[in-house]
Protein backbone atom coordinates (compact mmCIF):
# COMPACT_ATOMS: atom_id res chain seq x y z
CA UNK A 1 0.00 0.00 0.00
CA UNK A 2 2.55 2.31 0.54
CA UNK A 3 4.10 2.18 -2.71
CA UNK A 4 1.02 2.22 -4.23
CA UNK A 5 0.38 5.70 -1.79
CA UNK A 6 3.93 6.84 -2.96
CA UNK A 7 2.96 6.19 -7.46
CA UNK A 8 -0.53 7.85 -6.51
CA UNK A 9 1.12 11.08 -4.70
CA UNK A 10 3.89 11.31 -7.54
CA UNK A 11 1.31 11.26 -10.47
CA UNK A 12 -0.54 13.77 -8.70
CA UNK A 13 2.48 15.82 -8.54
CA UNK A 14 3.26 15.35 -12.31
CA UNK A 15 -0.03 16.14 -12.87
CA UNK A 16 -0.19 19.57 -10.63
CA UNK A 17 2.83 20.43 -11.98
CA UNK A 18 2.14 19.58 -15.54
CA UNK A 19 -1.03 22.61 -14.99
CA UNK A 20 1.10 24.91 -13.64
CA UNK A 21 3.83 24.60 -16.85
CA UNK A 22 0.44 24.71 -19.11
CA UNK A 23 -1.01 27.67 -17.08
CA UNK A 24 1.96 29.63 -16.34
CA UNK A 25 4.05 29.11 -19.43
CA UNK A 26 1.88 31.54 -21.63
CA UNK A 27 2.56 34.32 -18.97
CA UNK A 28 6.19 33.69 -18.87
CA UNK A 29 6.19 33.74 -22.46
CA UNK A 30 4.44 36.83 -22.50
CA UNK A 31 6.65 38.95 -20.00
CA UNK A 32 9.94 37.21 -21.44
CA UNK A 33 8.10 38.90 -25.02
CA UNK A 34 7.91 42.24 -23.24
CA UNK A 35 11.46 42.53 -22.22
CA UNK A 36 12.92 41.62 -26.21
CA UNK A 37 12.91 43.62 -29.16
CA UNK A 38 11.43 42.61 -32.35
CA UNK A 39 14.77 41.21 -34.00
CA UNK A 40 14.93 39.03 -30.37
CA UNK A 41 12.03 37.32 -31.04
CA UNK A 42 12.12 36.84 -34.87
CA UNK A 43 14.99 34.83 -34.20
CA UNK A 44 14.97 31.01 -34.00
CA UNK A 45 14.99 29.20 -32.06
CA UNK A 46 12.79 30.75 -29.68
CA UNK A 47 14.42 31.34 -26.08
CA UNK A 48 12.85 30.94 -23.19
CA UNK A 49 16.19 32.91 -21.01
CA UNK A 50 16.38 36.51 -21.99
CA UNK A 51 20.26 37.69 -21.32
CA UNK A 52 19.78 41.08 -22.51
CA UNK A 53 16.28 42.28 -21.40
CA UNK A 54 14.93 46.06 -22.35
CA UNK A 55 12.28 48.02 -21.16
CA UNK A 56 11.98 50.14 -24.64
CA UNK A 57 8.88 48.50 -25.38
CA UNK A 58 7.19 49.67 -22.54
CA UNK A 59 8.40 53.56 -22.83
CA UNK A 60 6.70 53.26 -26.57
CA UNK A 61 3.74 52.26 -25.20
CA UNK A 62 3.31 54.64 -22.66
CA UNK A 63 4.71 58.13 -23.98
CA UNK A 64 2.38 60.19 -25.12
CA UNK A 65 4.86 62.07 -27.50
CA UNK A 66 4.11 59.09 -30.09
CA UNK A 67 0.79 57.48 -31.66
CA UNK A 68 1.25 53.99 -30.27
CA UNK A 69 2.01 55.98 -26.85
CA UNK A 70 -1.31 57.75 -26.56
CA UNK A 71 -3.53 55.30 -27.84
CA UNK A 72 -2.20 53.33 -24.81
CA UNK A 73 -3.10 56.07 -22.63
CA UNK A 74 -6.65 56.60 -24.51
CA UNK A 75 -7.22 52.60 -23.87
CA UNK A 76 -6.29 52.40 -20.71
CA UNK A 77 -8.32 55.11 -19.55
CA UNK A 78 -10.99 54.11 -21.61
CA UNK A 79 -11.28 50.58 -19.98
CA UNK A 80 -10.56 51.64 -16.42
CA UNK A 81 -14.02 54.02 -17.15
CA UNK A 82 -16.10 51.39 -18.93
CA UNK A 83 -15.21 48.67 -16.34
CA UNK A 84 -15.92 50.87 -13.19
CA UNK A 85 -19.15 52.67 -14.30
CA UNK A 86 -20.15 48.76 -15.65
CA UNK A 87 -19.42 47.07 -12.77
CA UNK A 88 -21.62 49.93 -10.52
CA UNK A 89 -24.48 49.77 -12.64
CA UNK A 90 -25.07 46.13 -12.60
CA UNK A 91 -24.01 45.83 -9.02
CA UNK A 92 -26.42 48.65 -7.97
CA UNK A 93 -29.59 47.77 -9.99
CA UNK A 94 -28.69 43.90 -9.99
CA UNK A 95 -28.85 43.77 -6.19
CA UNK A 96 -32.05 45.51 -5.89
CA UNK A 97 -33.42 43.21 -8.72
CA UNK A 98 -32.12 40.05 -6.95
CA UNK A 99 -33.43 41.20 -3.47
CA UNK A 100 -36.92 42.09 -5.21
CA UNK A 101 -36.85 38.70 -6.58
CA UNK A 102 -36.04 36.94 -3.51
CA UNK A 103 -38.54 38.36 -0.69
CA UNK A 104 -40.99 40.48 -2.83
CA UNK A 105 -44.06 38.51 -4.10
CA UNK A 106 -43.58 39.29 -7.91
CA UNK A 107 -45.53 37.86 -10.23
CA UNK A 108 -43.86 35.22 -12.59
CA UNK A 109 -40.39 35.96 -10.61
CA UNK A 110 -38.80 32.83 -11.50
CA UNK A 111 -39.64 33.57 -15.42
CA UNK A 112 -37.87 36.82 -14.99
CA UNK A 113 -34.95 35.29 -13.67
CA UNK A 114 -34.63 32.89 -16.01
CA UNK A 115 -35.32 35.61 -18.88
CA UNK A 116 -32.22 37.86 -17.24
CA UNK A 117 -30.45 35.06 -16.92
CA UNK A 118 -30.53 33.82 -20.86
CA UNK A 119 -29.39 37.64 -21.54
CA UNK A 120 -25.73 35.99 -20.49
CA UNK A 121 -26.24 32.46 -21.93
CA UNK A 122 -26.98 34.15 -25.15
CA UNK A 123 -23.54 34.30 -27.54
CA UNK A 124 -22.46 37.56 -27.85
CA UNK A 125 -22.05 37.53 -31.55
CA UNK A 126 -25.58 36.46 -31.85
CA UNK A 127 -26.41 40.03 -31.18
CA UNK A 128 -24.33 42.08 -32.66
CA UNK A 129 -26.24 42.81 -36.30
CA UNK A 130 -29.63 43.95 -33.79
CA UNK A 131 -27.35 45.93 -31.85
CA UNK A 132 -25.97 47.53 -34.42
CA UNK A 133 -29.02 48.36 -36.35
CA UNK A 134 -30.31 50.01 -33.38
CA UNK A 135 -27.36 52.29 -32.73
CA UNK A 136 -26.60 53.17 -36.09
CA UNK A 137 -30.03 53.46 -38.23
CA UNK A 138 -32.78 53.00 -35.53
CA UNK A 139 -31.83 55.55 -32.60
CA UNK A 140 -30.10 58.34 -34.42
CA UNK A 141 -33.51 58.87 -36.99
CA UNK A 142 -36.30 58.33 -34.20
CA UNK A 143 -34.40 60.20 -30.86
CA UNK A 144 -31.25 62.03 -32.34
CA UNK A 145 -28.95 59.95 -30.34
CA UNK A 146 -25.69 58.69 -31.75
CA UNK A 147 -24.25 56.73 -29.37
CA UNK A 148 -22.20 54.32 -31.73
CA UNK A 149 -18.39 55.07 -30.84
CA UNK A 150 -18.88 56.04 -27.01
CA UNK A 151 -18.20 54.95 -23.66
CA UNK A 152 -21.81 54.95 -22.97
CA UNK A 153 -22.54 52.83 -25.59
CA UNK A 154 -20.30 49.93 -24.42
CA UNK A 155 -21.33 50.50 -20.51
CA UNK A 156 -24.87 50.40 -21.64
CA UNK A 157 -24.17 46.93 -23.97
CA UNK A 158 -21.77 45.30 -21.23
CA UNK A 159 -24.57 46.29 -18.40
CA UNK A 160 -26.82 44.41 -20.91
CA UNK A 161 -24.93 41.19 -20.50
CA UNK A 162 -24.01 41.22 -16.96
CA UNK A 163 -26.40 42.26 -14.75
CA UNK A 164 -28.59 39.19 -15.24
CA UNK A 165 -25.75 37.22 -13.67
CA UNK A 166 -25.71 39.50 -10.69
CA UNK A 167 -29.11 38.91 -10.51
CA UNK A 168 -28.80 35.42 -10.57
CA UNK A 169 -25.91 35.21 -7.78
CA UNK A 170 -27.15 38.12 -5.63
CA UNK A 171 -30.50 36.42 -5.78
CA UNK A 172 -29.57 33.12 -3.95
CA UNK A 173 -27.41 35.57 -1.04
CA UNK A 174 -30.32 37.12 -0.64
CA UNK A 175 -32.41 34.20 -0.10
CA UNK A 176 -30.07 32.60 2.48
CA UNK A 177 -30.66 35.63 4.84
CA UNK A 178 -33.04 34.85 7.40
CA UNK A 179 -36.38 36.76 7.32
CA UNK A 180 -36.49 37.59 10.73
CA UNK A 181 -33.31 40.25 10.75
CA UNK A 182 -35.26 42.61 8.54
CA UNK A 183 -38.16 41.98 10.41
CA UNK A 184 -36.36 42.83 13.75
CA UNK A 185 -34.92 46.31 11.85
CA UNK A 186 -38.69 47.06 10.80
CA UNK A 187 -39.96 46.63 14.42
CA UNK A 188 -37.00 49.53 15.02
CA UNK A 189 -38.56 52.04 12.86
CA UNK A 190 -36.96 50.86 9.76
CA UNK A 191 -38.12 51.15 6.20
CA UNK A 192 -37.98 48.28 3.93
CA UNK A 193 -34.74 50.31 2.22
CA UNK A 194 -33.65 51.35 5.52
CA UNK A 195 -33.14 47.41 6.42
CA UNK A 196 -32.38 46.25 2.98
CA UNK A 197 -29.62 48.90 3.54
CA UNK A 198 -28.40 48.80 6.97
CA UNK A 199 -29.30 44.77 7.61
CA UNK A 200 -29.21 42.96 4.23
CA UNK A 201 -26.34 44.91 2.23
CA UNK A 202 -23.74 44.34 5.28
CA UNK A 203 -24.15 40.56 5.68
CA UNK A 204 -24.36 40.02 2.00
CA UNK A 205 -21.16 41.47 1.66
CA UNK A 206 -19.25 38.63 0.72
CA UNK A 207 -21.53 38.33 -2.21
CA UNK A 208 -21.52 41.56 -3.23
CA UNK A 209 -17.51 42.02 -3.93
CA UNK A 210 -17.64 38.84 -5.64
CA UNK A 211 -20.19 40.00 -8.23
CA UNK A 212 -18.69 43.21 -8.62
CA UNK A 213 -15.22 41.76 -8.98
CA UNK A 214 -16.63 39.02 -11.58
CA UNK A 215 -18.62 42.44 -13.38
CA UNK A 216 -15.37 44.61 -13.74
CA UNK A 217 -13.20 41.18 -14.99
CA UNK A 218 -16.03 40.96 -17.40
CA UNK A 219 -16.37 44.24 -19.08
CA UNK A 220 -12.43 44.79 -19.13
CA UNK A 221 -12.39 41.42 -21.02
CA UNK A 222 -14.56 41.80 -23.55
CA UNK A 223 -13.26 42.01 -27.36
CA UNK A 224 -16.03 42.08 -29.82
CA UNK A 225 -18.22 44.57 -28.63
CA UNK A 226 -15.12 47.08 -28.57
CA UNK A 227 -14.16 45.57 -32.07
CA UNK A 228 -18.09 46.70 -33.70
CA UNK A 229 -18.58 49.52 -31.56
CA UNK A 230 -15.65 51.69 -31.69
CA UNK A 231 -13.00 53.22 -33.72
CA UNK A 232 -11.40 56.29 -32.18
CA UNK A 233 -9.43 56.61 -28.96
CA UNK A 234 -12.68 58.00 -27.93
CA UNK A 235 -14.05 54.51 -26.67
CA UNK A 236 -11.95 51.85 -27.61
CA UNK A 237 -10.65 49.87 -24.90
CA UNK A 238 -7.36 47.75 -24.00
CA UNK A 239 -8.41 44.38 -26.18
CA UNK A 240 -9.25 46.75 -28.99
CA UNK A 241 -5.55 48.58 -28.45
CA UNK A 242 -4.00 45.25 -28.87
CA UNK A 243 -5.39 44.13 -31.44
CA UNK A 244 -4.48 47.41 -33.41
CA UNK A 245 -1.13 47.11 -33.08
CA UNK A 246 -1.03 44.43 -35.90
CA UNK A 247 -0.91 45.52 -38.78
CA UNK A 248 -1.26 44.71 -42.95
CA UNK A 249 2.42 44.49 -43.58
CA UNK A 250 3.77 44.94 -39.75
CA UNK A 251 3.15 43.39 -36.44
CA UNK A 252 4.75 44.96 -33.67
CA UNK A 253 4.91 41.50 -31.74
CA UNK A 254 7.19 43.09 -28.61
CA UNK A 255 4.98 45.95 -28.27
CA UNK A 256 2.09 44.02 -28.05
CA UNK A 257 3.73 41.70 -25.75
CA UNK A 258 4.20 45.03 -23.21
CA UNK A 259 0.50 46.36 -23.54
CA UNK A 260 -0.61 42.55 -23.26
CA UNK A 261 1.37 42.23 -19.90
CA UNK A 262 0.37 45.71 -18.33
CA UNK A 263 -3.36 44.86 -18.99
CA UNK A 264 -3.23 41.71 -17.97
CA UNK A 265 -2.18 43.15 -14.59
CA UNK A 266 -5.35 44.17 -13.35
CA UNK A 267 -7.05 40.97 -13.42
CA UNK A 268 -4.19 38.80 -12.38
CA UNK A 269 -3.24 41.03 -9.26
CA UNK A 270 -7.08 40.75 -8.26
CA UNK A 271 -7.23 37.14 -9.04
CA UNK A 272 -4.03 36.45 -6.59
CA UNK A 273 -5.51 38.97 -3.75
CA UNK A 274 -8.79 38.21 -3.96
CA UNK A 275 -9.30 35.03 -5.48
CA UNK A 276 -10.93 33.46 -2.37
CA UNK A 277 -13.68 35.92 -2.12
CA UNK A 278 -14.50 35.74 -5.46
CA UNK A 279 -14.85 31.68 -5.08
CA UNK A 280 -16.84 31.99 -1.86
CA UNK A 281 -18.94 34.30 -2.92
CA UNK A 282 -19.75 33.09 -5.96
CA UNK A 283 -20.18 29.34 -4.47
CA UNK A 284 -22.22 30.29 -1.44
CA UNK A 285 -24.62 32.29 -3.81
CA UNK A 286 -24.66 29.25 -6.06
CA UNK A 287 -25.92 26.92 -3.09
CA UNK A 288 -28.44 28.92 -1.13
CA UNK A 289 -32.09 29.58 -2.18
Amino acid sequence: MSGRKRALRLLTGLGVAAVLVWTFAPLYRLFLSSLSTRVQLLTTPLRWVRLHPTLENYRVITDMGNGTGERFIYAFRNTLIIGLATTVICVVLGSLAAYAVARLKVPGKNGVVMVTLATRMLPTIALVIPFYIIEVAVLPRFTGLNLFDTKTNLIILYSSFILGLVVWIMRGYFAGIPRELEEAARIDGCSPLQAFYHVVVPLAMPGLVATALLSFLMAIDDFILALLFTRTGNAFTMPYFIYRLGGQYLHMYNEVAAAGVVASLPPVLLALFLGRKIVSGLTSGGVKG
